[in-house]
């Protein structure tokens, strides 16, 4: 089979570029060394004097008495949130989270920060992007009942119904803040900008689904709209950039061009 693959790679002429691909991605799979990227992994936590290790033990922990937390969206976003959480020295008293989705990760978060305050925000439900997208068009009266019904097993979170873009008009402070809605241009531009408002002084910006090129532009769902904000605000030296791997498993990290990251940002000014 590898010489199959490998003879087929040397004459790309001789293949549909569908099937090509494919070739490589199956090839590049099995080359993968899923112990190298946990050690870099490990590396970027220990940068920042986090710990990776007890992170996952009290996510672990948590996951073990709350089963509904075990899902395929689980990412090492949770780690990052842990491992902070498990810092005596960071004050995390009020949270933001930008795009509640299905309720668990505010569930994940009051957990993990049982003494703060947690605003979780998303679109009015009446809203046609909150309808269309994320699976929601056949079932949005389920979707918003199931939502509801499990942030409200926690005391410490409140839910607001809000496009993002209207923080612009806030004046509460984060110590942090989770962005984790629209993905593409304007609106996740203008999350980071809001978030480096709203964010006190030693306070933690988090970002999700960072990708660093990408053959796709979507507004809501892929984009290097992220990317691009975050790395002019490097340059002009008004936040400390860090980029951990959202996953650590072969499809997530096979193809460079579709590595996802997670971003944590400080500001400095």
């Amino acid at each position: 089979m590898m010489n199959v693959i490998i003879h087929n790679l040397k004459t790309p002429h001789k293949i549909p570029l569908k099937i090509l691909r494919k070739i490589i991605f199956l090839y590049k799979k099995m080359k993968y060394e899923a112990e190298v990227f946990e050690t870099k992994q490990n590396k970027k936590f220990e940068n920042l004097n986090l710990n990776r290790t007890k992170g996952k033990k009290k996510i672990d922990e948590i996951k073990n008495k709350y089963k509904f937390l075990n899902r395929e969206m689980s990412s090492e976003h949770e780690l990052l949130f842990s491992s902070i959480s498990l810092k005596p020295e960071i004050k995390v008293e009020n949270i933001l989270e930008i795009g509640t989705f299905d309720g668990a990760n505010a569930f994940l978060l009051s957990k993990l920060f049982e003494n703060s305050k947690i605003d979780t925000i998303d679109l009015s439900s009446k809203e046609s992007d909150f309808k269309n997208f994320y699976n929601r068009k056949h079932n949005v009266n389920k979707f918003i009942s199931d939502r509801d019904n499990l942030l409200l097993k926690s005391n410490n979170i409140k839910f607001i119904e809000i496009n993002s873009v209207k923080l612009t008009f806030s004046q509460k402070k984060y110590d942090l803040i989770w962005i984790d809605g629209a993905h593409g241009y304007p609106v996740c531009c203008i999350d980071i900008m809001n978030s480096l408002k709203l964010i006190n002084e030693k306070g933690h910006i988090m970002v999700d689904d960072i990708s660093l090129e990408s053959d796709v532009n979507h507004r809501m769902y892929y984009s290097i709209a992220g990317f691009d904000t975050l790395k002019e605000l490097e340059k002009n030296n008004i936040i400390k950039l860090n980029l951990f791997y959202k996953r650590l498993d072969a499809n997530s990290n096979c193809d460079k061009k579709k590595i996802k990251y997670v971003a944590l940002v400080e500001k400095l000014r």
